[in-house]
C-alpha cells in the first residue's frame, strides 16, 4: 500500500517551490531538527520561491502521517507570514515566536505547543515523513479564532488558498542502550 499523501485530497493550488538549507526533499532531517530526547528540537530553516502573484501570506504547518496514532500528528502550524518574507529562518518554531517575521504567530501544536515540537519517532514504527507544506494565501491575516484546530485553520484557508508547496524530510527511531547513549 503506498504511503498516505495528506494533501492528495485538499483543493487544487498552483504550484510553488519549498526548499530547505537543512536537508533534501526526501532526505533525513538533520539532528538538530529532533525534539530534545535525542536531537536539539530546533525547527529546520526553510525558504520559498515563485509564489502567486496575489499571494499576500503564507501558513506553514509541519505533518507526520506516519505518527501511531490516528489521524497523524501536527508538528507545526504558523501563520500570516509575510509573503514577501520568502522564508524562516532554523529555530523560528522557538516557542515564544521570536525568530518569526513580523506578523506571523505559531498555533498550538498536536503536543500543546505553541511552536514546533521536534519529531521523535517511537522505536519500531519505522520511517516516518515530515510533510512541511507552504501555502500561499490571498489575504494577509488569516482569522482563526483562538484555540482552534488544525482541521479548522485547514477549512478556514480553503477560500483564500492560491498556492501550495510541500518539502519531505525523514526521520527513524534510535536505539538507545541502557546506558541511554544513542547507539549509532
Amino acid at each position: 500500500m503506498p504511503a498516505y499523501d495528506p494533501y492528495a485530497l485538499a483543493f487544487p493550488a498552483a504550484p510553488f517551490t519549498l526548499t530547505s538549507g537543512d536537508f533534501a526533499d526526501g532526505a533525513p532531517l538533520p539532528l538538530a531538527c529532533y525534539a530534545p530526547e535525542r536531537g536539539d528540537g530546533l525547527s529546520p530553516a526553510l525558504s520559498w520561491s515563485q509564489l502567486p502573484e496575489n499571494a499576500e501570506s503564507v501558513i506553514l504547518t509541519a505533518y507526520d502521517p506516519d505518527a501511531p496514532i490516528p489521524g497523524g500528528l501536527w508538528h507545526w502550524i504558523v501563520k500570516d507570514i509575510p509573503a514577501d518574507a520568502a522564508g524562516l529562518a532554523a529555530g523560528a518554531g522557538a516557542v515564544g515566536g521570536a525568530v518569526l517575521p513580523e506578523g506571523a504567530s505559531h498555533l498550538l501544536n498536536d503536543l500543546g505547543e505553541m511552536g514546533y515540537h521536534g519529531v521523535n519517532p517511537p522505536p519500531g514504527t519505522g520511517v516516518h515523513r515530515l510533510v512541511l507544506c507552504a501555502t500561499a494565501l490571498s489575504v494577509p491575516k488569516l482569522q482563526v479564532p483562538e484555540g482552534a484546530s488544525t482541521a479548522l485553520l485547514h477549512i478556514l484557508m480553503i477560500e483564500h488558498t492560491v498556492g501550495r508547496a510541500v518539502l519531505i524530510g525523514t526521520s527513524e527511531a534510535s536505539e538507545v542502550s541502557t546506558a541511554g547513549v544513542v547507539a549509532a
